[in-house]
């Protein structure tokens, strides 16, 4: 067992709470990718946690992987009507394929992308988001202070190293933008800030997302 998956095994107990606690991030990521991936498409996520991504998206057919088994049997008990595995399933064809906040987790990301290419057809759409580099110290604050959820062994790879390790795996970068100026709720504030705002600061925005297909 890897380092990573030990980690997100021992945390798995607590995933939900930490996403509750910070329910404005993640109302604003199902947003993001409500926008992104149409609901009844066969969609697949990677490192799909305990499904609530997976499940808000209604798909057709919907399957999440992660390498976490505590997750994964969560994960069954909160959706017995979705699909979760530890491995990437085989043979089926995907219309959709997305992973959020999971990048930075990879041991060998090349071969992770390699992996999810191997599964996608000329038509798939593979949408990753992850937080902006650039709010890492603000992160390191808040898990400190018990904020957020401990994140364990991860590195933040900028938007140059990232788009290099889609096309090294064979993959197209068709999409890349910023979403979410100020990602914690403070009455009438956040929503000023986030569409007045965001379109000036657009590239400080909290959440980073990349739309791929196969080259």
């Amino acid at each position: 067992m890897s380092e990573v998956s030990k980690h997100f095994d021992f945390i798995a107990k607590d995933y939900d709470f930490y996403k509750k606690r910070n329910w404005f991030y993640y109302q604003s990521l199902k947003k993001l990718l409500k926008t992104l991936i149409p609901s009844g498409k066969n969609v697949l996520e990677i490192g799909c946690g305990t499904g609530d991504l997976l499940a808000t998206l209604k798909p057709k057919v919907g399957k999440g992987m992660d390498i976490s088994s505590n997750m994964i049997k969560i994960a069954h008990q909160k959706y017995p009507q979705l699909f979760f595995s530890i491995k990437i399933p085989k043979g089926d064809s995907w219309d959709y394929i997305f992973m959020c906040d999971v990048i930075e987790h990879l041991e060998n990301p090349q071969k992770t992308f390699l992996e999810i290419s191997k599964v996608m057809n000329e038509n798939t759409i593979f949408v990753c988001t992850m937080a902006n580099p650039i709010w890492e110290p603000v992160l390191m604050i808040a898990e400190k202070l018990k904020l957020k959820m401990p994140e364990g062994k991860h590195y933040r790879h900028s938007s140059e190293e990232t788009r290099f390790l889609f096309e090294s795996a064979g993959l197209k970068v068709v999409g890349h933008d910023f979403r979410l100026l100020l990602p914690i709720y403070i009455p009438i504030v956040s929503g000023l800030i986030n569409k007045y705002l965001e379109p000036i600061f657009n590239r400080l925005a909290f959440i980073e997302y990349f739309v791929i297909t196969k080259s």
